[in-house]
C-alpha cells in the first residue's frame, strides 16, 4: 500500500527551470532540452526509447 512517505517529492517548475536529469511525472527522464524561437524541445528517456517533445514557452512541468 502507498502512503505519503513512500512517495518522491512532487514538484512544478516553469519550463525554462527544467534540467537535464529531471523526472517529468508521466514522462520520463530528460536527456536533453533545447530553447528555440517559439518552443522548448525536450528529448526524454521514455520505455527504453529517446522520445522528442515539443512545449510551449509558458507551460509549467510537473516533476519528480
Amino acid at each position: 500500500m502507498l502512503n505519503a512517505q513512500n512517495l518522491p517529492e512532487i514538484k512544478v517548475k516553469h519550463i525554462s527551470k527544467i534540467e537535464k536529469h529531471d523526472i517529468l511525472v508521466n514522462l520520463g527522464s530528460v536527456l536533453e532540452i533545447e530553447e528555440l524561437e517559439k518552443h522548448y524541445t525536450i528529448i526524454i528517456d521514455r520505455l527504453d526509447e529517446k522520445q522528442v517533445i515539443k512545449f510551449d514557452k509558458e507551460i509549467y512541468m510537473v516533476i519528480m
